[in-house]
């Protein structure tokens, strides 16, 4: 009787393993915090002047290396006209290298997709703005401590321009 319990017990994990591995290799999108490929949505041809409608979102999605697509969901700051995507990790962060190997990139924001190019932005006093905005936006009325200051000290920010 344990024996046929745990032959179906087997079964059913092969078949869950067997389909979650199914749906990882055949994504498009980021889904939360792991990443995706190649992004779906209507592709806006074209300059964009003004990137003040981003505000309506709460994220973005970002597509790097062209190559081979790998996508995923990040923060952005808005600033002066002017729209930046964050790399929490910084350098860490796998999309954020991919960056620095080829600057082009697409972003989506709702269903559309934007050509763009990124630059990393290096200028300190920018980067000091763009942490404020950031806070501005992202109240936390506690005390940081040395280990959340330090997190908040690796972030990169990315200046995004249309191509």
């Amino acid at each position: 009787m344990i024996k046929k319990v745990l032959k179906w017990v087997a079964a059913g994990l092969a078949i869950s393993v067997a389909t979650l591995l199914f749906f990882y290799l055949n994504r498009s999108d980021p889904w939360a915090i792991i990443p995706g490929k190649q992004l779906r949505g209507e592709e806006v041809t074209g300059p964009i002047d003004d990137w003040s409608f981003v505000l309506q979102y709460r994220i973005v999605t970002n597509e790097v290396r062209p190559s081979d697509p790998y996508s995923v969901n990040t923060g952005y700051v808005f600033h002066d006209g002017v729209l930046y995507v964050i790399s929490g990790k910084g350098g860490e962060s796998r999309w954020s290298q991919f960056l620095l190997q080829d600057p082009n990139m697409r972003i989506r924001l709702g269903d559309k997709l934007y050509r763009v190019r990124a630059t990393r932005v290096e200028d300190p006093e920018l980067v000091n703005e763009l942490r404020k905005v950031r806070e501005r936006r992202n109240p936390n009325p506690e005390e940081k401590t040395p280990e959340e200051l330090a997190v908040l000290a690796r972030v990169w920010f990315f200046r995004i321009d249309s191509r």
